[in-house]
Protein backbone atom coordinates (compact mmCIF):
# COMPACT_ATOMS: atom_id res chain seq x y z
CA UNK A 1 0.00 0.00 0.00
CA UNK A 2 1.24 3.51 -0.90
CA UNK A 3 0.37 6.30 1.65
CA UNK A 4 0.58 10.00 1.81
CA UNK A 5 0.58 12.70 4.64
CA UNK A 6 -0.62 15.56 3.77
CA UNK A 7 1.08 18.61 5.59
CA UNK A 8 -0.65 21.95 5.99
CA UNK A 9 -0.67 25.02 7.42
CA UNK A 10 -4.59 25.46 8.09
CA UNK A 11 -5.48 29.28 8.72
CA UNK A 12 -8.97 30.70 10.00
CA UNK A 13 -11.08 30.76 6.29
CA UNK A 14 -12.64 26.96 5.50
CA UNK A 15 -13.34 27.33 2.13
CA UNK A 16 -9.70 28.13 1.59
CA UNK A 17 -8.15 25.49 3.89
CA UNK A 18 -10.39 23.00 2.08
CA UNK A 19 -9.08 23.69 -1.80
CA UNK A 20 -5.70 23.92 -0.47
CA UNK A 21 -6.25 20.49 0.93
CA UNK A 22 -7.89 19.18 -1.92
CA UNK A 23 -5.06 20.19 -4.34
CA UNK A 24 -2.70 18.14 -2.06
CA UNK A 25 -4.65 14.98 -2.11
CA UNK A 26 -5.42 15.29 -5.51
CA UNK A 27 -1.81 15.54 -6.09
CA UNK A 28 -0.33 12.96 -3.70
CA UNK A 29 -2.82 10.56 -5.93
CA UNK A 30 -1.26 11.20 -9.06
CA UNK A 31 1.94 9.70 -7.58
CA UNK A 32 -0.22 6.14 -6.73
CA UNK A 33 -1.61 7.24 -3.09
CA UNK A 34 -4.18 5.08 -2.71
CA UNK A 35 -4.75 5.99 1.96
CA UNK A 36 -3.87 9.72 1.96
CA UNK A 37 -4.12 11.06 5.67
CA UNK A 38 -4.35 15.10 6.40
CA UNK A 39 -3.38 16.53 9.85
CA UNK A 40 -5.52 17.88 13.36
CA UNK A 41 -7.69 21.04 12.17
CA UNK A 42 -7.81 20.34 8.69
CA UNK A 43 -10.67 23.01 8.12
CA UNK A 44 -9.33 25.48 10.50
CA UNK A 45 -7.04 26.89 12.98
CA UNK A 46 -8.50 29.69 15.03
CA UNK A 47 -7.25 30.53 18.66
CA UNK A 48 -10.38 32.62 19.46
CA UNK A 49 -12.88 30.59 20.50
CA UNK A 50 -15.96 33.31 19.48
CA UNK A 51 -14.51 33.16 16.22
CA UNK A 52 -14.47 29.53 15.85
CA UNK A 53 -17.80 28.85 16.92
CA UNK A 54 -19.25 30.92 14.61
CA UNK A 55 -17.24 29.35 12.14
CA UNK A 56 -17.99 26.10 12.44
CA UNK A 57 -20.85 23.98 11.95
CA UNK A 58 -22.53 20.25 12.95
CA UNK A 59 -20.68 17.35 11.20
CA UNK A 60 -24.60 16.84 9.48
CA UNK A 61 -24.42 18.82 6.41
CA UNK A 62 -21.27 20.18 6.83
CA UNK A 63 -19.49 21.29 3.72
CA UNK A 64 -16.48 19.64 4.45
CA UNK A 65 -17.97 16.08 5.04
CA UNK A 66 -19.38 16.56 1.36
CA UNK A 67 -16.53 17.67 0.28
CA UNK A 68 -14.05 15.11 1.46
CA UNK A 69 -16.95 12.77 0.86
CA UNK A 70 -16.72 13.56 -2.90
CA UNK A 71 -13.16 13.64 -2.97
CA UNK A 72 -12.44 10.11 -1.74
CA UNK A 73 -15.41 8.62 -4.31
CA UNK A 74 -13.72 10.64 -6.98
CA UNK A 75 -10.03 9.47 -6.36
CA UNK A 76 -11.00 6.06 -5.26
CA UNK A 77 -9.01 6.45 -2.32
CA UNK A 78 -8.96 5.71 1.53
CA UNK A 79 -9.52 9.33 3.23
CA UNK A 80 -8.41 9.96 6.60
CA UNK A 81 -9.34 13.71 7.82
CA UNK A 82 -6.97 14.01 11.08
CA UNK A 83 -9.62 15.88 12.18
CA UNK A 84 -11.84 18.77 11.74
CA UNK A 85 -13.75 21.27 14.54
CA UNK A 86 -17.73 20.39 14.29
CA UNK A 87 -20.36 22.20 16.54
CA UNK A 88 -21.23 19.70 19.21
CA UNK A 89 -23.80 21.75 21.14
CA UNK A 90 -24.70 25.03 22.40
CA UNK A 91 -21.86 25.61 24.01
CA UNK A 92 -18.81 23.24 22.91
CA UNK A 93 -17.06 22.13 20.03
CA UNK A 94 -15.92 18.58 19.13
CA UNK A 95 -12.16 17.58 17.23
CA UNK A 96 -13.14 14.48 15.20
CA UNK A 97 -11.11 11.99 13.17
CA UNK A 98 -13.41 11.03 9.85
CA UNK A 99 -12.10 8.50 7.37
CA UNK A 100 -13.47 8.10 4.48
CA UNK A 101 -13.92 5.00 1.93
CA UNK A 102 -13.39 4.70 -1.58
CA UNK A 103 -16.86 5.21 -2.14
CA UNK A 104 -17.17 8.11 -0.34
CA UNK A 105 -18.78 6.36 2.57
CA UNK A 106 -18.32 7.82 6.15
CA UNK A 107 -17.01 4.49 7.00
CA UNK A 108 -15.29 6.00 10.96
CA UNK A 109 -15.06 8.89 13.05
CA UNK A 110 -13.05 9.74 16.45
CA UNK A 111 -13.42 12.28 19.16
CA UNK A 112 -10.30 13.52 20.66
CA UNK A 113 -10.00 11.86 23.66
CA UNK A 114 -7.14 13.50 25.46
CA UNK A 115 -7.32 17.12 25.50
CA UNK A 116 -4.60 19.50 25.82
CA UNK A 117 -4.49 21.52 28.86
CA UNK A 118 -0.85 23.04 29.13
CA UNK A 119 0.52 26.18 30.31
CA UNK A 120 3.86 26.15 27.97
CA UNK A 121 5.24 29.91 29.23
CA UNK A 122 3.58 32.70 30.59
CA UNK A 123 2.94 33.73 26.93
CA UNK A 124 1.17 30.43 26.29
CA UNK A 125 -1.77 28.30 27.91
CA UNK A 126 -3.77 26.16 26.12
CA UNK A 127 -7.19 24.85 27.70
CA UNK A 128 -9.27 22.47 24.72
CA UNK A 129 -11.48 21.22 27.49
CA UNK A 130 -12.95 24.61 27.69
CA UNK A 131 -14.61 24.31 24.44
CA UNK A 132 -14.09 21.03 23.35
CA UNK A 133 -16.19 18.01 24.25
CA UNK A 134 -13.66 14.90 25.30
CA UNK A 135 -14.27 11.51 23.21
CA UNK A 136 -15.17 8.87 25.11
CA UNK A 137 -14.60 5.71 22.61
CA UNK A 138 -11.40 4.32 20.76
CA UNK A 139 -11.74 3.46 17.48
CA UNK A 140 -10.40 0.92 15.32
CA UNK A 141 -11.53 1.35 11.55
CA UNK A 142 -11.08 -0.97 8.47
CA UNK A 143 -9.31 -0.32 5.16
CA UNK A 144 -10.10 -0.69 1.82
CA UNK A 145 -7.86 -3.58 1.60
CA UNK A 146 -7.93 -4.94 4.75
CA UNK A 147 -5.69 -3.04 7.07
CA UNK A 148 -6.69 -1.96 10.71
CA UNK A 149 -6.44 1.58 11.87
CA UNK A 150 -6.12 3.10 15.21
CA UNK A 151 -7.67 6.31 15.12
CA UNK A 152 -6.17 9.19 17.66
CA UNK A 153 -5.24 12.75 17.67
CA UNK A 154 -2.23 14.52 18.52
CA UNK A 155 -2.04 14.87 22.73
CA UNK A 156 -3.49 11.13 22.60
CA UNK A 157 0.26 10.43 21.62
CA UNK A 158 1.66 11.06 25.34
CA UNK A 159 -0.93 8.03 26.13
CA UNK A 160 0.52 4.93 25.60
CA UNK A 161 -2.22 2.67 26.53
CA UNK A 162 -4.51 4.21 23.82
CA UNK A 163 -2.18 2.48 21.54
CA UNK A 164 -1.49 -0.40 23.73
CA UNK A 165 -5.15 -1.53 23.33
CA UNK A 166 -4.96 -0.44 19.43
CA UNK A 167 -2.59 -2.99 18.88
CA UNK A 168 -3.98 -5.88 21.07
CA UNK A 169 -7.05 -5.33 19.30
CA UNK A 170 -4.96 -5.71 15.76
CA UNK A 171 -4.24 -2.63 14.40
CA UNK A 172 -1.47 -2.35 12.20
CA UNK A 173 -1.26 1.09 11.12
CA UNK A 174 -2.08 3.75 14.00
CA UNK A 175 -2.76 7.35 13.09
CA UNK A 176 -1.58 10.21 14.92
CA UNK A 177 -2.88 13.25 13.19
CA UNK A 178 -1.91 16.68 15.23
CA UNK A 179 -0.73 19.82 15.60
CA UNK A 180 1.72 19.92 18.11
CA UNK A 181 3.10 23.19 19.41
CA UNK A 182 6.76 24.28 18.68
CA UNK A 183 8.02 24.26 22.08
CA UNK A 184 6.35 19.98 22.55
CA UNK A 185 7.06 19.35 18.83
CA UNK A 186 10.80 20.16 19.04
CA UNK A 187 11.30 18.12 22.57
CA UNK A 188 8.93 15.12 21.80
CA UNK A 189 7.05 14.87 18.77
CA UNK A 190 9.53 12.58 17.30
CA UNK A 191 10.64 10.98 20.04
CA UNK A 192 6.79 9.64 21.08
CA UNK A 193 5.91 8.65 17.64
CA UNK A 194 9.06 6.10 17.63
CA UNK A 195 8.12 5.02 20.88
CA UNK A 196 4.52 4.14 20.12
CA UNK A 197 5.70 2.31 17.18
CA UNK A 198 8.27 0.24 18.74
CA UNK A 199 5.78 -0.63 21.57
CA UNK A 200 3.14 -1.59 19.22
CA UNK A 201 5.10 -3.25 16.89
CA UNK A 202 2.63 -1.14 14.15
CA UNK A 203 3.44 1.59 11.42
CA UNK A 204 2.48 5.14 13.07
CA UNK A 205 1.48 7.96 10.34
CA UNK A 206 1.54 11.29 11.99
CA UNK A 207 0.55 14.08 9.19
CA UNK A 208 0.92 17.28 10.95
CA UNK A 209 0.66 21.18 10.64
CA UNK A 210 3.71 22.91 10.00
CA UNK A 211 4.70 26.90 9.59
CA UNK A 212 3.41 30.13 10.95
CA UNK A 213 -0.49 30.23 11.70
Amino acid sequence: MRLALIQLCSGTDIKANLKIAGSLIRQAVSKGACFVATPEMTNIIQRSPKALKAAITPEDGSKEVDFFSALAKELKIDLLIGSSAFTFSATNAVNRSLLFSPEGNLSARYDKIHLFDVTLSRQETWKESSLYQRGNRAVIAELSNGAKLGLSICYDLRFGHLYRHYAQKGAQILAVPAAFTVPTGDAHWETLLRARAIETGGFVIAPAQGGKH
